[in-house]
């Protein structure tokens, strides 16, 4: 069990780098930014959104996790799909294990 909540620490440091990063630029920032729709919208909000930096970091607990304890694969959820369209209507998945496939770069 120590394990596990030290891997628990180590994804929400590495969790809250990304988001500072992401932060930083904040014209870049706003390009990340996606209003959400349809089922994947929170009724409970007029507008609800989602950033590239929630979506990485999603991706990035999944992967760390998943890779520490294999057992955990395909049990670890988070609010966000993968999917991301920006403001400019560009949209790219973000897997898993560090790749972003679409406008933004390709593995």
């Amino acid at each position: 069990m120590g394990g596990l909540l030290q891997a628990l620490v180590g994804v929400s440091e590495k969790a809250a780098e990304l988001a500072r990063l992401c932060r930083r630029e904040e014209p870049l920032f706003q390009l990340l930014v996606a209003e959400k729709t349809g089922p994947e919208k929170n009724r409970r909000f007029l507008q609800d959104f989602k950033t590239l930096a929630d979506v990485l970091i999603q991706e990035v607990i999944k992967h760390d996790l998943g890779k520490e304890f294999p057992e955990l694969q395909g049990h670890i959820h988070g609010e966000e799909s993968n999917e991301f369209r920006d403001v400019q209507g560009e949209s790219g998945v973000t897997g898993a294990g560090g790749s972003t496939l679409g406008p933004w770069g390709c593995d």
